[in-house]
């Protein structure tokens, strides 16, 4: 299969994350909170082993490209990057009503679809970088397309939670879409290398604040086995098949 073919069938799969009802099949008690805490875990394993040397080898990249005309050589651009990508879900967040008690409020109109805007976005890209590796190389790794579909299983799982039927009637269909957009926009259009690395910094930050977000802060919400079991066993298999 050719890298081009794979990196579609990879956007399918992404896409099928949101398209099926995998938040539906267990419902909101410990069994949901189990495969939350292991997706989440999963994601810290991938965020420690495999993102954060990425993330210093694109630093390189940039500087080595950029240093005759960006601002400090480009030394900072792939961290501010990640700091934007990091601030950006957690003001999304902050957009949300504070809970009542266990329960969260209900978000209005305004909030919902700055929500969808802003994840769908984001997916968008995490789309286009299917197509257009940093690297240089075209075709897509396992590690990364198991890391997007922990990822996304997250971020399924935190929308659904927050925003319920409108996720399911609305949400998760935008989201999907955004996806193969992304992938479409990757097939027809080839940024230079100096506009995906600060892109691929973005995700990178999201990466870590929506992990963050979602289980983390959780307290005794959160399922302390799964996670780590999760994180140990994803970070194995990263390292034996890196």
């Amino acid at each position: 299969m050719s890298p081009f073919a794979l990196s579609l069938v990879v956007a399918a799969l992404l896409s099928g994350v949101f398209l099926l009802p995998v938040v539906r099949f267990a419902e909101a008690g410990k069994g949901r909170r189990k495969i939350l805490s292991a997706a989440a875990g999963g994601s810290i394993a991938y965020i420690f082993v495999k993102l954060l040397p990425e993330i210093e080898t694109a630093g390189l990249v940039l500087r080595q490209e950029g240093a005759h005309f960006l601002p400090y050589q480009g030394v900072y651009g792939v961290n501010l990057a990640m700091m934007l990508g990091f601030m950006f879900f957690y003001v999304l967040d902050e957009l949300l009503p504070a809970r009542s008690g266990t329960f969260r409020v209900a978000p209005g109109k305004l909030v919902f679809w700055t929500q969808t805007a802003g994840y769908g976005g984001y997916i968008a890209i995490i789309g286009y970088l299917l197509v257009h590796s940093i690297s240089g190389t075209e075709e897509v790794s396992v590690s990364y397309a198991l890391s997007m579909c922990l990822h996304f299983l997250l971020i399924a799982f935190a929308l659904e939670e927050v925003h319920g039927e409108n996720y399911d009637r609305i949400d998760r269909f935008c989201l999907a879409g955004a996806c193969m957009g992304g992938w479409a926009l990757g097939a027809l259009f080839n940024l230079p290398r100096l506009v995906l690395i600060p892109l691929f910094g973005f995700v990178s930050g999201g990466v870590v604040s929506i992990t963050g977000l979602v289980e983390l802060p959780r307290g005794q919400e959160g399922r302390v086995v799964p996670f780590v079991a999760g994180a140990l066993g994803y970070a194995v298999l990263l390292i034996l098949f890196s």
